[in-house]
């Protein structure tokens, strides 16, 4: 990553995630976890909100993935 102002958050939420999902690789997490940034944040108006909305789009869809994952 680079000197990017959401570095932090990204990092902290991708913590989060992967103790929540050690089944899921990594990296996998990271991207995810960047994607659901990228999109809000190019579409929110009330920037406050984005670390939550972020962990919990991730997270979302993070739990669906592991589901379908499951035996």
């Amino acid at each position: 990553m680079s000197d990017d102002p959401k570095e932090p958050l990204v990092l902290r939420l991708v913590e989060r995630l992967a103790a929540s999902y050690p089944e899921l690789p990594r990296d996998h997490i990271e991207g995810v976890v960047a994607e659901e940034y990228d999109v809000l944040d190019h579409h929110a108006r009330i920037r406050t909100y984005i670390p939550i909305l972020v962990e919990r789009s991730a997270w979302n869809r993070l739990h669906r993935e592991g589901t379908r994952l499951s035996p």
